[in-house]
């Protein structure tokens, strides 16, 4: 029997642990705006893929993300990899408290609690896109579930340097910037093939790709400013071989929209995105670094239900 109750997976890490010493008053938000939940907290990593497969099988459909972009990632990969609840059947809120909450910029889900709990109470909900992509990982072939965006290269190296910062303590929109500089002293552009949809869109010595169902990346980074998470394709970015001075003359750029404008950046959209390195390349997916190339990103259409202002 399907229960009529919110799930919440909480992260009492997200906000540099300050989700823990906030839950009373968040639970106190939750109850006031008439959100009957359970709840549940992580304890490590993965964990929240653990709680989500044994919440769907106690029969919850619905789930709120008490974190950031990993959090809904995990949640997102939980439902995905189980085979007795059809996604569609499930629906997903954010209560947005991480470090970049890209997925939620991505949906205009607002970053004060009050308003966020708001938009859960209301109830408004598409039907979004999930991608499957497949990769390697330690030589072996793996498979993750992708809500917001992917990425390879500069943008996988930023993504790791990032995650070691907040596993240090030094979270923060800031420490995208910070990894940014630091990740592009040590880039190196390799030579890289791209197909879309099963036809060479890009053949070349690669700097950084992006892949995106929401535009917004990196703690708020807008590398693919055209895509639409609903719409059945992924928006696809890949920066050429670029000098590191140019980079750093136009990285504004990668926050204002307007990297589409920059000669070395290709862009287009498909449903099926393939990735091939000459060497090893790392890849990140919502935020998350998980191997390396190859890569094969395959768009699953109106996957889940998620509640949007």
């Amino acid at each position: 029997m399907n229960k009529s109750e919110w799930m919440v997976i909480v992260n009492p890490n997200a906000c540099g642990g300050k989700v823990l010493t906030r839950w009373d008053e968040i639970s106190r938000l939750l109850k006031a705006g008439g959100i009957d939940f359970k709840s549940e907290f992580t304890t490590h990593r993965y964990h929240a893929v653990e709680l989500t497969i044994r919440a769907l099988r106690l029969g919850y459909r619905k789930f709120v993300a008490l974190g950031g972009d990993g959090t809904i990632h995990e949640i997102i990969n939980g439902v995905f990899h189980q085979q007795s609840v059809s996604p569609a059947d499930v629906t997903m809120a954010v209560i947005p408290v991480g470090s970049g909450n890209d997925w939620s910029r991505s949906n205009s889900i607002p970053f004060d609690l009050s308003q966020a709990i708001n938009v859960i109470s209301k109830g408004k909900t598409i039907l979004q896109d999930v991608a499957k992509v497949s990769y390697v990982e330690s030589g072996v072939p793996n498979v993750r579930y992708m809500i917001n965006g992917a990425g390879v290269g500069l943008d996988a190296n930023i993504c790791r340097r990032c995650n070691i910062a907040k596993n240090n303590g030094n979270g923060g929109a800031g420490s995208y910037v910070k990894a940014a500089f630091s990740s592009l002293m040590f880039r190196r552009s390799v030579l890289t093939e791209v197909l879309v949809d099963g036809k060479r869109f890009f053949f070349g010595k690669m700097f950084s790709i992006a892949i995106g169902n929401g535009k917004y990346s990196g703690g708020g980074m807008i590398q693919v400013p055209d895509a639409v998470s609903y719409d059945g394709k992924l928006s696809v970015m890949v920066a050429r071989r670029i000098s590191k001075l140019k980079f750093l003359l136009l990285f504004r750029y990668l926050f204002n929209g307007k990297v589409y404008s920059i000669k070395e950046v290709s862009h287009t959209e498909g449903s099926v995105i393939e990735i091939n390195s000459k060497y090893e390349n790392r890849l990140e997916v919502d935020g998350e670094v998980v191997g390396t190339t190859p890569v094969k990103i395959e768009v699953i259409p109106q996957a889940i239900n998620v509640v949007v202002r």
